[in-house]
Order: C-alpha cells, then sequence, then structure tokens
C-alpha cells in the first residue's frame, strides 16, 4: 500500500499558497530583488552577481534564487534571491556587485517593494510569478 506524502507528514493537507520571498521574516537569512531586463535567464545573472566581486566579501553562508519574480506596474522585472550566514558579507557582496554590473536592486518593506534608491510600489500591483 503506499502512501501519499500528506498522509505520511501527518497532515490534512499540504499547503500551496506561496508566499513573495521577504514578506515573511525568516530569523538569519535576507531577501532582495535584482532587476533583470528579460535577455537571459535569472541563473545566469543571478551567478554573475555573485562573482562580481572578487574575492567573496562573505565569510560562511550561502545565497540561493527565490524561483519568484515581480513585475512592475511599469513593466521593469525583478528576480528574488536570498542568502544566510555571514550577512553584513553577503550584503555587500550583493549590493556592490549590483552596483558594478549596474543592476537594480529593490527589497519588500511591508506591503511595497521599495527600489534602493527609494522608488515604492505596491505588491498587489505588481504581477507575481512563482518558477
Amino acid at each position: 500500500m503506499t502512501k501519499d506524502l500528506a498522509e505520511i507528514l501527518g497532515v490534512s493537507s499540504l499547503p500551496t499558497v506561496r508566499e513573495i520571498p521577504g514578506t515573511i521574516e525568516v530569523d538569519g537569512r535576507e531577501f532582495w530583488y535584482v532587476g533583470c531586463d528579460g535577455k537571459g535567464a535569472f541563473n545566469k545573472l543571478f551567478s554573475k552577481l555573485l562573482s562580481a566581486i572578487s574575492p567573496p566579501l562573505h565569510r560562511s553562508g550561502g545565497a540561493i534564487t527565490g524561483g519568484c519574480s515581480l513585475t512592475l506596474p511599469d513593466g521593469r522585472v525583478f528576480h528574488s534571491l536570498s542568502y544566510r550566514g555571514d550577512l553584513a558579507g553577503w550584503k555587500k557582496q550583493v549590493t556592490q556587485g549590483a552596483q558594478k554590473l549596474n543592476l537594480e536592486l529593490a527589497q519588500i518593506k511591508a506591503d511595497k517593494i521599495e527600489l534602493i534608491h527609494g522608488e515604492t510600489f505596491l505588491l498587489s500591483e505588481c504581477e507575481v510569478d512563482f518558477y
């Protein structure tokens, strides 16, 4: 007899709603959104961003893509990433790498996405895509 995952985990159903990365605080993890021109895969841009500054500025931890993009009302697209470990070092790695590559950065602040230069948009006005 086979058991489904919900039965194995002892729950009646598994959650199907995904949260926008950064809307829920996770202890020891920071979230950023990186502007992408849509001309290539975000995974390639992610790798390029994290290797733009050498030697690395972080001493520990790691970074991952968040599997989420936000399309702003003006059409700009931002993809999520997060990191853990040496938060100060990773923050410098991401922000300095973005500056070197001339990429826009943003973070979630309550119900808004706030670009690093101060421009804000309500999340409810953005198109959300999970991948």
